[in-house]
């Protein structure tokens, strides 16, 4: 975790060593980190209260982007200055880490529940929120769904964003003329952004169903390029996926 800014609008921002996967989770399992509901919060429109006391607050989830972005709209509350005032998750990759950035859009210095609910979402959020996320479980079959989509649609950065955890490994064959090996999040993330940065021309590619093995995820590629410094060249390989306590801690190529 780290710093706390005010903007306009009251505004948190952390970082944690989980994976957006595991944030977005926590962040829905509201009754975990803030206090009980009435209701239900994980799907988009879902409606539900939180109490203290006699202040109740209801919201409406107005968007829902998987491991992206939580949003809730205030549509009714004995708190006056509460209704039609938006809350904000918004889950991003930074470095080895995620960062979450908490935003009560319309909850400003001027309004008298300023200062009360800074105190209380500074608590709830930079506390009780990061505690969550860091025992939250994944299991195997989500992270297989949500890498069996993102394959399917060769969205490869966007898969280690959500997936890989903060010490990820990257390993190539010995000898590999392509690539090597790199450790954390960002030393991977840049591996490949910068083999991709090579390719002068994309003649194709075409990807297997993934299949699942225990605490493994095998997917094939093949691949037709002309890379600098190669020429044209056709890669056939089987990528394995280690996972480990709701993450993914590894990547092996075999070409």
């Amino acid at each position: 975790m780290n710093n706390q800014m005010n903007t306009t609008d009251l505004a948190i921002s952390l970082e944690v060593n989980q994976t957006p996967q595991k944030a977005f989770k926590a962040i829905n399992n509201v009754a975990e980190w803030w206090t009980e509901i009435e209701g239900q919060s994980k799907k988009l429109d879902d409606v539900f209260t939180v109490r203290f006391g006699a202040v109740f607050i209801t919201h409406k989830v107005v968007d829902l982007v998987p491991y992206k972005k939580v949003a809730w709209l205030v549509t009714g509350s004995s708190e006056k200055n509460w209704i039609d005032t938006k809350i904000c998750f918004d889950i991003s990759v930074a470095g080895d880490s995620t960062k979450l950035k908490f935003t009560h859009l319309g909850m400003v210095p001027e309004l008298k529940d300023y200062d009360d609910c800074l105190k209380g979402w500074t608590k709830f959020v930079k506390e009780n929120l990061p505690r969550l996320i860091a025992k939250t479980t994944v299991t195997m079959d989500e992270i297989f769904e949500r890498f069996k989509a993102l394959a399917a649609a060769e969205r490869w950065f966007d898969l280690q964003d959500d997936l890989f955890a903060s010490n990820v490994k990257s390993i190539d064959p010995p000898q590999s003329p392509y690539m090597g090996f790199a450790e954390g999040k960002a030393a991977v993330r840049k591996k490949g952004k910068d083999f991709v940065a090579k390719v002068e021309e994309f003649h194709g590619a075409k990807t297997s169903e993934p299949v699942i093995g225990g605490n493994y995820i095998a997917v094939g590629r093949d691949m037709d390029i002309t890379a600098q410094g190669f020429g044209r060249i056709q890669i056939n390989e089987i990528m394995l996926y280690e996972v480990k306590d709701g993450e993914v801690v590894s990547e092996q190529f075999f070409y």
